[in-house]
């Protein structure tokens, strides 16, 4: 006998069809038929979220169980599930688009029916029937997506950071490193793309480093605040809809079950459900960020332009041919790439502002607009700072002769000449010797300048 290929199940607009095989249920089936993903990016593409909507369901279920709401057994097969789905089980039965509407609902009830439906069969039941587990009495009770969804937003960001933060630290050191190998080359600082005075290369990557240092630094503080959360807030941050002792203890179990004693509850439950602008905060830190890796990949592609008739005064490690016509010519493919994914992100930030712009009355809805981004965001800079660090900074090579000839030039020896003579002295000698710098040297001889 063949095995049926679809079941059925009943919600609010009746019978609905769903595969056999499948964890999910109503809810999520008509997520899938009503948001199409058209080559995006499910819920279940963000390991992150699906770890942080499991560490919320373990946490609301001990607390349920603890306080006599939910029978000892279902809990432990509810957080026997979220564990194995925590560990990367089940992948493929978030199939929610990322951006579906409702302010986050079908994510909520993706993860309600998938741990109901794995509870439910672990206790002897059939998949789908809902009748020992069930998604929104039992896994969802004393929760509301209005509750459950940011605070799963906070913790994604906070699942994400560490590898973020590894990664720029790995670039500044490796930015500092260059700067220390070549601290004794000097080289032509520019301002308004003229010459100007003569600094080293230490000061230059000095810079950079400590750039990205300073980014970390700011990025850190925005993502730490994110342990505020609203968990017990329920709808729009009533939270006299959840029995006291679960509105004292879940944050502490949240703590436990998360393994970070950071997390705390908001002061104003209302305002978190109104408004997601701490997680805008994040956005706005790593936009800067890109803006910063911008410029210095820009910097890098003028200093290592040439071969002959750029700046060539750094070598850019070679890792592709550059061009299917001009052979021997190479790009700066590397420095680009970083651009182009800082790009990204950039307009990844405007379309989290709009987010929060469009925020109406009780409960910013557009919050998936924000994490997703914000996570995305997380993994491009993530790889571009990786691959701008191995392929590139930590390659590099310095050009000491064609740096030697550009600081020997005339504007930075007037500027250390006029630290001895007066500024209008200094101008009308460079004004006599036509810009000529061995004329300038005699006239300065002459005159008794020297």
């Amino acid at each position: 006998m063949e095995r049926p290929v679809i079941r059925i199940e009943r919600d609010l607009l009746g019978e609905i069809e769903v595969p056999a095989f499948a964890l999910y249920g109503a809810h999520t089936q008509r997520a899938i038929q009503n948001f199409p993903l058209a080559g995006q990016k499910s819920i279940g593409d963000y390991p992150e979220m699906i770890q942080s909507l499991m560490i919320i369901k373990m946490a609301a279920a001990s607390t349920n169980s603890s306080g006599g709401y939910l029978e000892g057994k279902k809990a432990a097969a509810i957080e026997s599930a979220a564990v194995a789905i925590r560990e990367g089980a089940y992948a493929d039965q978030f199939p929610v688009h990322g951006l579906h509407g409702g302010g986050g609902t079908s994510a909520n009830m993706n993860a309600n029916e998938v741990l109901a439906n794995l509870a439910e069969e672990s206790l002897g039941g059939q998949r789908g029937a809902y009748r020992i587990v069930h998604p929104n009495d039992d896994v969802n009770r004393h929760q509301s997506t209005n509750d459950v969804y940011p605070t799963a937003c906070h913790i994604s960001v906070l699942i994400k950071w560490p590898s973020l933060e590894q990664a720029l630290r790995k670039l500044s050191a490796s930015l500092f490193r260059a700067g220390q190998r070549w601290a004794n080359v000097r080289r032509i600082a520019r301002t308004c793309l003229q010459d100007a005075v003569d600094i080293t290369f230490s000061d230059l990557f000095g810079a950079y480093a400590a750039y990205v240092g300073r980014s970390i630094a700011r990025l850190s503080e925005a993502v730490d605040s994110l342990h505020v959360v609203n968990l017990g807030g329920t709808i729009v941050g009533r939270a006299d809809d959840v029995p006291p002792d679960y509105f004292a203890s879940v944050i502490e179990e949240l703590r436990k079950h998360s393994g970070d004693g950071r997390y705390m509850r908001a002061e104003n439950l209302f305002l978190t459900a109104q408004s997601p602008d701490d997680l805008i905060s994040v956005s706005s830190e790593l936009e800067s960020l890109a803006r910063g890796l911008v410029k210095m990949g820009k910097d890098f592609r003028l200093l290592g332009s040439g071969p002959e008739t750029g700046f060539g005064e750094i070598c850019l490690p070679p890792v592709q041919a550059g061009s299917s016509a001009m052979p021997g010519k190479v790009n700066p493919v590397i420095p680009e790439f970083l651009i182009q994914l800082c790009f990204q992100v950039i307009g990844m930030h405007a379309a989290c502002v709009l987010a929060l712009d469009h925020g109406e009355l009780d409960l910013n809805v557009w919050e998936s607009v924000i994490v997703f981004n914000i996570l995305d965001s997380m993994s491009l800079i993530d790889k571009a700072a990786t691959t701008f660090q191995e392929k590139c900074v930590d390659g590099l090579e310095i050009n000491a002769e064609r740096n030697r000839k550009n600081s020997d030039t005339i504007v930075p020896f007037l500027t250390r000449l006029a630290k001895e003579h007066s500024y209008s002295e200094v101008s009308e000698v460079c004004k006599e010797a036509g810009g000529d710098l061995d004329r300038l040297r005699k006239l300065l001889g002459e005159k008794g300048l020297t």
